[in-house]
């Protein structure tokens, strides 16, 4: 039974690519998270605070009534797609949100400097907290999107 269990385990892992080495971090059939897609009041105005603030480059933009917008992160390798979705009225209250309900997640090298810089271009500071290891801020840009900065003393990227 506990031969079967672990073989499981081990089918798991290997399926979800959980386990691996650092040098194997893409899974069998190649997935690789392309992009995150969030409904937004005004994608164009989203947009352009993100890439004013937080260094994102806009990849692509439909000019329709979506005004889909794709925003690619300083590393070229994280893409947010932002867009006015037909099939809803209106699109979600984020700022009614707990942040996190949903929240995007920076590293900082210094989050008090990011707080400063982000409040002054339109940003909210929800919390600060500091622990041993962990400075992290939860903010929410302009929209009412949650986005958070940390520093760790470890980071939770393999790479």
């Amino acid at each position: 039974m506990k031969k079967c269990f672990l073989a499981a385990v081990a089918a798991i892992q290997a399926l979800f690519g959980c386990g691996r080495n650092e040098s194997e971090l893409v899974n069998p059939d190649g997935f690789v998270l392309e992009h995150t897609a969030i409904d937004v009041a005004d994608p164009i105005a989203t947009a352009a605070w993100w890439c004013e603030n937080l260094g994102f480059t806009i990849t692509r933009q439909k000019d329709d009534e979506t005004h889909t917008t794709f925003i690619a992160d300083a590393s070229g390798r994280v893409a947010i797609e932002l867009y006015r979705a037909r099939t809803q009225p209106v699109a979600p209250d984020y700022a009614s949100m707990d942040p996190l309900t949903l929240h995007f997640g920076f590293t900082s090298k210094d989050v008090d400097a990011d707080i400063e810089r982000l409040t002054k271009a339109g940003a909210t500071l929800v919390v600060h907290e500091k622990a041993p290891g962990f400075d992290g801020a939860m903010m929410r840009d302009p929209s009412g999107i949650a986005i958070q900065f940390v520093k760790r003393g470890k980071s939770i990227l393999l790479k």
